[in-house]
């Protein structure tokens, strides 16, 4: 299946756009020079050079210029749907031509096209449009700006269907003539993927983006990435493995978990590997289902892995290793291979090096080193990690009050992990971080809580080749991928970045090393063939450093005991007083001056 986009010279920049935008989600595009002998190949009736199946993008800038301005004739409709089984309508304007065009291509069903009469409306997805809108349906988000934005009068019949709307009227509609299903889209432009959108590009930026993805997907179906599955996990910062941290308590959130079905991932700073007791570590070994861990930095110092020493952050990250290792082997708890960042600090030397240490991923709040601000563009905002640092992965997550229905929602489209942030004190009055879970599990009712590790390695895009078989875009530097089907499936495995195969030393496949193995600069993609009902784990593996553990000195040592524990005293005691914490505020203020 391919997306058939005509033009006259260079595409206009709406349809160039909009070609970035089904490459990016990995539909092959055709564009197509409108000249006699081309309009004869392209639409002639009973043509056999396009594939039925394909989708073809109309323009009405471009329809208007190729007809010096005439509306083509009935036959030539009739022809257009004969050969596409699908038609994309999209860059319109509120005139007479895309008017009377909309009319005709609609055979009548749409009257026209008009200025979006209120402006500021949010965008309504209709409640029953999750086969196109996906998990979108039934929610309003955006707002509607008369520079961008038309609307279909019309659109009353059985053969049409009103899928997103401002203000009462169409806006991405559906319409069925002959056998081909026709799309109506009522936006003037296309994003531009490699723009650096604000922080609220979501509403202000919708009608430009979302209702093109939503189209494309459902005109492709499984020939273009989707999500594979749905990933969320609840990651509490710092606390001890102890009965109480603060206004946590490990029993009672167990509680909170299994009544409201959601997975907490502590953050675990490495520091504190010999503090954990044996009840703890007993009620994490059997509730693994609802409890698991992560790395949360080393010493939890301030920004440690904001350092661009490269010697010190390789040492950090040896020491961290070690002392994870014998808690594990004091406690029986493994501990996944995620890297939280203490205090939302890194550097790209940071993520340099857990590439080098084999690590999974990493995860944070904050998308960029620090002191190095930028912004992500729109392509990196809508994959499921960030890959500009080191190639490195980079999952992003939220507090639970960011975690609204419309982050949800977009999350779940483009198949982003939904990790949740949260620190002790949430649990002081956790209503915000249950409702922020409820949202979740409405969302999306099937959707799978895990620890973090298993969150990032189940972040995977799948698309369906010509020939039958699946390739799977990764993300995390180890993927899990399952076969529930009753039939074997050839698979394609491939991680996309770039300098990957500078250092990389194997692709494994449960461990084992894989022979059949495509190599390049910028990916690694394997073949395998997967046994019915089956989860096998896929890997690739970068060469170690010097794997002797280095020391730090005994100033940085002593700095960083007295840190955890003044760390400890104020959320143990300070934060859980009133009169304390009114103190130290006052005290904070007082040294500032």
């Amino acid at each position: 299946m391919k997306l058939v986009v005509p033009h006259l010279g260079e595409p206009a920049t709406a349809d160039a756009r909009l070609i970035r935008l089904a490459e990016f989600l990995g539909i092959e595009c055709q564009p197509l020079r409108l000249a006699s002998p081309a309009l004869q190949w392209a639409i002639g009736s009973g043509s056999d050079s396009m594939d039925r199946a394909a989708c073809i993008v109309i323009n009405p800038r471009v329809i208007k210029e190729w007809m010096d301005g005439e509306i083509p004739s009935t036959d030539f409709f009739s022809s257009l749907l004969s050969t596409f089984r699908h038609v994309l309508v999209h860059a319109v304007n509120a005139d007479s031509f895309d008017s009377r065009l909309i009319a005709a291509l609609s055979g009548g069903q749409l009257q026209g096209v008009l200025d979006v009469q209120d402006s500021g409306a949010p965008f309504d997805m209709a409640a029953d449009s999750r086969d196109i809108c996906e998990s979108f349906a039934g929610l309003s988000l955006g707002s509607a700006s008369p520079a961008n934005d038309r609307t279909f009068p019309g659109g009353g019949t059985e053969c049409t269907r009103r899928l997103i709307t401002v203000g009462g009227e169409a806006f991405l509609v559906s319409t069925k003539r002959e056998d081909a299903e026709i799309l109506f889209v009522g936006s003037r432009n296309v994003s531009d993927l490699d723009a650096e959108p604000g922080d609220g590009w979501l509403t202000e930026s919708f009608s430009r983006f979302l209702p093109h993805a939503m189209v494309l997907r459902h005109v492709f179906g499984e020939h273009c990435w989707r999500p594979t599955q749905h990933r969320a996990s609840v990651i509490v910062d710092d606390p001890l493995l102890q009965a109480n941290y603060g206004f946590l308590n490990f029993k009672h959130l167990l509680g909170l978990t299994e009544l409201h079905n959601f997975h907490t991932t502590i953050a675990f700073i490495p520091h504190n590997f010999r503090r954990t007791s044996a009840k703890m570590a007993k009620l994490f070994r059997e509730n693994s289902g609802r409890l698991s861990l992560c790395f949360h930095g080393n010493d939890h110092t301030g920004g440690e892995f904001a350092s661009t020493d490269s010697g010190l952050i390789d040492t950090m990250l040896q020491i961290a290793e070690r002392r994870m290792q014998l808690h594990s082997e004091l406690n029986g708890l493994d501990c996944d291979r995620v890297m939280v960042f203490p205090q939302g600090s890194f550097s790209i030397e940071a993520m340099d090096a857990l590439n080098s240490h084999n690590f999974d991923a990493a995860v944070n709040t904050v998308p960029h080193p620090r002191q190095q601000e930028v912004r992500l563009t729109l392509r990196e905002v809508a994959q499921p990690a960030v890959l500009r640092y080191s190639g490195f992965p980079l999952f992003l997550r939220k507090n639970s009050l960011k975690t609204q229905a419309t982050e949800i929602a977009f999350k779940l489209f483009f198949g982003i992990p939904i990790l949740i942030v949260e620190h002790h004190d949430v649990f002081k009055e956790p209503q915000s971080l249950i409702d922020a879970v409820n949202r979740i599990n409405v969302a999306a009712p099937g959707i799978r809580w895990s620890g973090a590790g298993e969150a990032v390695r189940g972040s995977v895009l799948g698309r369906r080749a010509a020939g039958g078989t699946l390739q799977l875009r990764a993300y995390a530097r180890r993927i899990r991928i399952e076969n529930s089907s009753k039939f074997p499936e050839r698979i394609v495995v491939e991680w996309t970045r770039p300098g990957l195969a500078r250092s990389l030393e194997a692709v494994r496949r449960n461990g084992v090393p894989c022979a059949d193995v495509e190599l390049s600069d910028s990916h690694v993609r394997v073949s395998a063939v997967l046994e019915p009902g089956v989860s096998e784990v896929f890997s690739i593996h970068h060469q170690r450093p010097d794997a002797t553990v280095g020391r730090m000195s005994f100033g940085y040592s002593t700095r960083a005991f007295v840190r955890r524990r003044l760390s400890e005293i104020r959320d143990n005691y300070i934060c859980r007083s009133p009169a304390l914490l009114a103190a130290t505020k006052t005290l904070r203020r007082s040294l500032r001056h």
